[in-house]
């Protein structure tokens, strides 16, 4: 017979912030991107930088998600992003057709 035993969970620790902090807030460079539905984007990345990222996701609570997002916040930060020319922007994309185009 298996006993019950009852167990205590400590609450995640939250990462902390401070008030005194500013706010950091990027705005697009061009004025017509709006800010709609996220991109999902695949890249190819160093095995020692993933586990150090999902070894700290784990203790700070964090998804790789957000420590993707706010790693390139803070690299933007203090760069001048200047809009690729509208030939380029404007490209029709390559590569296969999704799936609902094709019916």
């Amino acid at each position: 017979m298996a006993k019950e035993r009852k167990f205590d969970f400590a609450p995640l620790p939250l990462p902390e912030v401070q008030e005194d902090e500013p706010v950091i807030a990027i705005t697009p460079a061009p004025a017509d991107v709006t800010d709609g539905a996220p991109t999902k984007v695949t890249f190819d990345c160093d095995f020692v930088l993933m586990e150090n990222m999902k070894d700290y996701g784990y203790w700070e609570g964090l998804t790789q998600k957000d420590i993707i997002i706010e790693s390139l916040k803070l690299y933007f930060q203090d760069k001048e992003i200047r809009p690729r020319p509208d030939k380029i922007r404007n490209r029709t994309k390559v590569g296969r057709k999704p799936k609902s185009a094709l019916v």
